[in-house]
């Protein structure tokens, strides 16, 4: 009968070590697996973005595509299939890569520039007398100058009338319009709307280009 030295026992002694070891490991990290699983919940497809979607954007299929998440990680109202978001307004913009949802889109029936106007907002036509031409998509600040003959004492005569209004549309390409040079859409507040009015009225208005990453009132 053979004698297994000492050594040849304690490497045995190891290896069963260290196969205990290893399998409690795969064990636990199995266990984790399922866990997790169990608290994500089971993969879904979320529609996302394939390039930044910008407001009044109108989707188109070259805009988004489809990738798996756990559902129980995904927006609430993320969006399942391209479809349901193909031929939609975009009324908040998304990033490249980000989930589509339910939020950054405007009805079917909304379409058109009445479809990128989110709750609470309202789009209004400016000319102004700078000739400043914004693109859409650009953010300006609105300033209103007075007639300094005409306003009460201490009064400003130049006063920023709306700051950091996102521009909807422009009239560029358009024939002038008494004598300006064009004007634009903008995205506005209620009471931006109101200002604007009355300014546009009994003032000059002028635009200036502000920061594109300057927080937007109606936002």
């Amino acid at each position: 009968m053979s004698h297994r030295s000492p050594r040849v026992i304690l490497l045995w002694l190891v290896a069963a070590a260290l196969a205990v070891v290893t399998a409690l490991s795969v064990a636990h990290t199995l266990a984790d697996l399922h866990r997790q699983r169990v608290q994500l919940g089971p993969p879904v497809a979320v529609v996302v973005a394939r390039r930044d979607l910008a407001l009044g954007a109108v989707v188109r299929p070259v805009d988004v595509t489809t990738r798996t998440a756990f559902a129980h990680a995904r927006p609430a109202d993320s969006l399942p299939l391209p479809g349901t978001a193909i031929g939609r307004t975009v009324v908040v913009p998304v990033l490249r890569g980000q989930p589509v949802t339910a939020r950054n889109l405007a009805p079917r029936r909304r379409t058109g520039l009445d479809g990128a106007i989110p709750p609470g907002t309202r789009a209004i036509h400016l000319l102004a007398d700078n000739g400043l031409h914004p693109r859409a998509g650009a953010t300006v600040d609105v300033i209103v100058a007075f007639d300094p003959t005409r306003v009460a004492a201490g009064t400003r005569s130049v006063d920023v009338v709306a700051a950091g209004t996102l521009v909807l549309a422009t009239d560029r390409g358009a024939p002038p319009t008494e004598g300006r040079l064009g004007g634009v859409t903008l995205l506005v507040t209620v009471d931006q709307a109101s200002r604007l009015a009355d300014a546009a009225a009994n003032g000059t208005l002028m635009l200036a280009l502000a920061p594109p990453d300057e927080d937007r009132e109606p936002s």
